[in-house]
């Protein structure tokens, strides 16, 4: 698993495995996808572009990749 930040300070997180792919999936499914969207939101993209099986490529909105 490869996390950076970019300069704005968003976090990405990218899979570099099947097993990280399908963890992070399980991860983004329970904790990202039923966010209030009157909370604040973290600035964060996880990335499993490489194991599309695993989950589409979570983008919380405000968050932006560079």
């Amino acid at each position: 698993m490869n996390a950076t930040i970019n300069a704005d300070g968003t976090m990405v997180i990218t899979a570099e495995t099947e097993l990280e792919a399908y963890a992070l999936g399980q991860w983004s499914l329970a904790s990202c996808l039923d966010l209030d969207p009157n909370l604040w939101r973290p600035k964060l993209i996880v990335d499993c572009s490489k194991y599309p099986a695993a989950i589409q490529p979570l983008r919380v909105p405000g968050a932006t990749q560079q």
